[in-house]
């Protein structure tokens, strides 16, 4: 006799920047938001059988404030996704190794404009990486200071 597991899984879809640059409330930045979808999945013993439904967000890529969209919203949202036109807007994320204060930084980088926009600076390596995790970056050009 085994045990089983079940439970609901989500699955998360990042679609780079979509759709027109809008001002954001926030921090007052022009740039084209980001949308993720996070699918929802019932599963058994961690396979995925009974989808339940999808949610969507989008969000300022500079500070990273947003909210998920209501349900009107979700079919535009769904079109913008849809949409295969090359983004207008080019922000690299870049990591910075102190390694005399043991600290890390993180920067957004507007390749278009040239401007630097710090994210946080004098981390631990712990919330460094919990960082990049958060803001769904795979791949950081890192360097030391």
């Amino acid at each position: 006799m085994g045990v089983v597991y079940y439970g609901v899984e989500s699955f998360k879809k990042v679609f780079g920047p979509k759709g027109e640059p809008k001002e954001c409330s926030y921090c007052h930045k022009t740039y084209q938001e980001t949308y993720v979808k996070f699918n929802k999945w019932g599963h058994i013993d961690y396979i995925p059988l009974i989808p339940l439904g999808a949610d969507y967000y989008h969000f300022c890529p500079v500070c990273f404030t947003g909210d998920k969209l209501v349900k009107q919203d979700k079919k535009e949202a769904k079109k913008i996704v849809k949409d295969k036109s090359a983004p207008t807007t080019n922000l690299v994320p870049r990591g910075v190794h102190h390694k005399a204060e043991k600290t890390w930084d993180l920067f957004l980088d507007d390749k278009n404009s040239g401007e630097t926009f710090p994210i946080s600076t004098g981390m631990k390596k712990s919330d460094y990486k919990t960082l990049k995790k958060s803001r769904f970056y795979k791949k950081i050009e890192e360097t030391e200071a």
